[in-house]
């Protein structure tokens, strides 16, 4: 038995190995401590990185199941593996990728378990599953911010051979007031890139000496002298070096996040209204001093509009992005020496001891990963992340209960036109109403050209809240004029337009028909 954030759990291996959580701050979970719209959204989409879960109602009482079957703890395989620092990398790439995607279900960044015993890995380091709760309210003192300081931290203890310099430059971003997982993102994936250069670097290392070439150093942090081999070689190199260090320094920048599109349209109308009142009072009543008047309201009234847009929203907190800025520093004079070689006529040139550029290489390497970190690219890890085509929802969570609210005593319709001008009306009467031609397993059969048998499905979310998903239709659907991504559920709005094939329909409420 334990507690997190309130909430009491404890492990059960009936039907597979499971996480339960039954309690929230002494007494029983119900329904109504749920969060309906993020659970629905779990259970009807298949969201990546997230532990499976289950929901059992009995008695008024609810509790929580997490699938573990078949998934090892973090710490329990990297103990085992003896992990490296790549599956380190992977996978706190994968965390953050997960982070990042889930705002496209109306998740909630500070709901996930960011803890060591709450994330568990399946058949590789990539392969991660976050535990997710869908509560309204948690108590939770640390953002998600502090709980991925913390976590980079803790997983770092169980790295086999942790590489103390690409640490450290972890080490130092996780003290900096900047830090964000949008900038741990691209850190890690420079030093992943600079650790892929240098192991090339090796490789070519070992090529070159299994074929006896005797390859000068062309560049060295320090004077050096290599000692005499058995055959008399001595191969010495001096040279005060010019080179090139890259700082990224990292810079925070906070932007309102942007207005919906409905939003862009209310403030332009209700700018343009109070301009033309304010204007209609001048012209009923016209002297130099409401001249000044009607001008100083209108001039106050694009501030605060532009202020709106731009720098202040009550309620509204600034979101913060972050850039790098590359900079580079000049050191050394550039001053060479040339290499001398001593040997014994007697010998011949293919019995020269070669000169090992593995060395030369480890010379040049930086006392600190973070001062090459422009150098590398993120193309050497496309295989660690999956990319992604997927759409952004069209409003955000925090608008869905705002835009969806319907009086009670109504139903949602769907509005549709036949070619011959004629409306017909659909009534939504099912949690799950389906669309396509199979008129045999759908709620609505649509003939229209273009439409699948199983095309798409309006999911009934709550009493006030409604999505649509398309069911990987062959020819696709479309959300006011935007393709869908197939299986996820985009929340739906009053006069939305929908397009399944050669077929329109527009989602309403009965009472506005």
């Amino acid at each position: 038995m334990g507690e997190i954030y309130g909430l009491h759990y404890d492990y059960s291996n009936h039907n597979g190995q499971s996480i339960v959580f039954t309690e929230k701050n002494g007494k029983s979970i119900t329904s109504g401590d749920l969060n309906e719209v993020q659970l629905k959204m779990i259970q009807s989409n298949s969201i990546p990185h997230l532990l499976s879960l289950s929901v059992e109602n009995m008695d008024l009482k609810t509790k929580l199941f997490y699938d573990l079957t078949s998934k090892s703890k973090l710490t329990s395989y990297f103990q085992k593996k003896n992990a490296t620092m790549n599956d380190y990398y992977q996978v706190f790439l994968s965390i953050i990728s997960t982070l990042e995607s889930c705002s496209s279900y109306m998740l909630d960044q500070e709901k996930f378990i960011l803890k060591q015993d709450f994330i568990y890995i399946g058949k590789n380091p990539g392969d991660i599953y976050i535990a997710y709760l869908p509560v309204k309210k948690l108590d939770k003192e640390t953002n998600v911010t502090e709980d991925m300081k913390k976590l980079l931290t803790d997983v770092a203890g169980e790295v086999e051979g942790l590489q103390g310099n690409e640490f450290k430059s972890i080490l130092n971003y996780i003290k900096n007031d900047g830090f964000s997982v949008s900038g741990l993102k691209k850190l890690l994936l420079e030093l992943i890139s600079l650790r892929s250069n240098v192991n090339h670097s090796s490789q070519v290392s070992g090529f070159s000496n299994e074929a006896g070439i005797n390859e000068n150093p062309v560049h060295s942090s320090s004077n050096t002298q290599q000692p005499s081999s058995n055959n008399g070689t001595k191969v010495t190199t001096s040279q005060n070096e010019q080179s090139t260090v890259t700082q990224t320094q990292f810079k925070t920048k906070k932007k309102l996040p942007k207005l919906t599109s409905r939003e862009k349209v209310y403030i332009f109308s209700g700018t343009l209204l109070a301009l033309a009142l304010i204007w209609k009072l001048y012209d009923s009543v016209t002297t130099q001093a409401m001249l000044g008047v009607s001008s100083g309201l209108s001039i106050i009234i694009v501030v605060a509009v532009v202020t709106y847009i731009k720098w202040w929203r009550p309620g509204v907190k600034p979101i913060e992005t972050q850039t790098s800025n590359p900079v580079k520093k000049q050191k050394g004079n550039g001053k060479q020496s040339q290499p001398e070689t001593q040997q014994p006529q007697s010998k011949p040139y293919s019995q020269q001891a070669p000169v090992s550029f593995q060395q030369q290489a480890h010379s040049q390497q930086p006392a600190y990963a973070s001062q090459q970190l422009a150098a590398a690219t993120a193309m050497d890890t496309t295989l660690l992340t999956t990319p992604s085509d997927d759409t952004v929802l069209l409003e955000d969570e925090a608008n869905l209960s705002a835009t969806s609210t319907a009086p009670s005593n109504v139903t949602a319709i769907l509005s549709k036109t036949s070619p011959d001008g004629q409306e017909e009306t659909i009534e939504l009467n099912r949690n799950n109403f389906l669309i396509g031609r199979n008129a045999d397993a759908v709620s609505y059969a649509e003939e229209a050209t273009g439409v699948s048998r199983l095309h798409a499905e309006i999911i009934q979310i709550d009493s006030t809240s409604y999505g649509i998903k398309d069911l990987g239709s062959k020819n696709g659907s479309k959300l006011n004029g935007n393709t869908m991504v197939p299986y996820k559920v985009y929340a739906l709005q009053e006069d939305d337009e929908i397009m399944l094939g050669k077929a329109t329909y527009i989602f309403k409420w009965s009472h506005s028909s």
